[in-house]
């Protein structure tokens, strides 16, 4: 990680837990979103407009807007490019706090709202069409797990944190890893089916970034 990404992060994530829909949205996965929407803070919509989300413009904006080239993949597989307008804003915070408000607004979106998995959170916004790129849920739940961005959630009452992210390094086992994290080996695997198919209690890969 490089001290820009790591500066990104900090700010960005201050911002998500100090917005006021932090208590419906995962700070995690809006800073997962901001990552992968703004190149880290990089993308022309970012760094001309403020804009973290590439939240596009519709008839019932009313603030300050921005067109920029785009990229949309519309059948899963092929990727175009064209122009469009995007919301813009006067700082980082006011473009966070759009994000949530945006969200809550539409009904598509009720699946994210209070969701305390990162992982369910990412499919949910996937499936309500945050974005067309078929791959939008697994690059969001990546940024989290290799970055560990759920550090930023906080949970009130009984509700269970989301696994951490761990990865796996030479001579390491399933039974020392989940010794160590005070967890299952039968969890581990459960939790990690679907990104490591081929992983078993008996057989994992040194370099493989797992949920524990």
């Amino acid at each position: 990680m490089t001290e820009q990404q790591k500066n990104f992060i900090e700010t960005v994530g201050k911002l998500a837990r100090s917005c006021r829909y932090a208590d419906k949205i995962l700070p995690s996965v809006t800073i997962a979103q901001a990552i992968l929407e703004s190149g880290w803070g990089n993308s022309s919509l970012t760094v001309k407009a403020n804009a973290l989300f590439g939240i596009k413009a519709g008839k019932n904006w009313k603030g300050k807007v921005y067109s920029c080239k785009t990229q949309e993949c519309y059948d899963g597989v092929n990727f175009t490019t064209e122009t469009a307008c995007f919301r813009a804003y006067a700082s980082w915070a006011e473009s966070i706090a759009d994000h949530g408000a945006f969200l809550c607004r539409y009904t598509r979106y009720r699946h994210v709202l209070g969701q305390r998995d990162y992982r369910l959170a990412c499919a949910a916004l996937k499936s309500a069409g945050y974005a067309t790129d078929p791959a939008y849920d697994a690059k969001l739940i990546t940024l989290i797990e290799n970055y560990d961005l759920t550090r930023f959630d906080s949970f009130s009452g009984n509700a269970a944190a989301p696994a951490k992210a761990y990865t796996i390094r030479r001579g390491d086992t399933l039974t020392k890893i989940a010794a160590a994290h005070s967890t299952t080996v039968a969890a581990i695997v459960e939790n990690n089916r679907t990104r490591y198919p081929s992983m078993t209690r008996d057989y994992i890969q040194a370099g493989w970034t797992i949920r524990v």
